[in-house]
């Protein structure tokens, strides 16, 4: 393939959906890419501002803060999206500037709410990412 046909590829697949760069790189090789050409093409998206890691951490702190996951949740989901270190460290500043404690206020009232008992709901909890959660008074 062409380095042209490698940075059509990747905005294709950019097209569908956000990536990180890690991902879009290994996207393209597993479409048969090679692994040098998908690098530049790699690149070039982020030279021309079309691939942005910084802000798609940050744009994915805010999404699943805004559906009550916790800190723990947020940051594995995050390394396993592939996010480089220096996104992650962006994404951990953005998260210090989130009440956490509150969002897991209120999701803790929204399951009551539904029917689910302390114990159920603070296992919710647990397993969205909030595992200093302690029980409302």
């Amino acid at each position: 393939m062409t380095d042209t046909d490698a940075y059509r590829a990747a905005v294709r697949l950019l097209a569908a959906s956000d990536k990180t760069p890690a991902e879009l790189c290994e996207r393209l090789i597993v479409k048969g890419i090679d692994e040098e050409e998908a690098a530049q093409a790699v690149q070039r998206l982020t030279r021309e501002g079309f691939l942005n890691e910084l802000a798609y951490a940050e744009k994915t702190v805010g999404r699943l803060y805004d559906s009550f996951y916790g800190k723990d949740y947020i940051r594995a989901y995050l390394i396993n999206k592939k996010f480089s270190e220096h996104a992650l460290d962006h994404a951990d500043s953005v998260m210090d500037q989130l009440d956490f404690d509150l969002s897991a206020k209120r999701y803790y009232a929204s399951l009551k709410k539904a029917g689910k008992t302390s114990a159920q709901a603070l296992s919710a909890l647990y397993k969205r990412g909030f595992a200093d959660v302690l029980p409302p008074s």
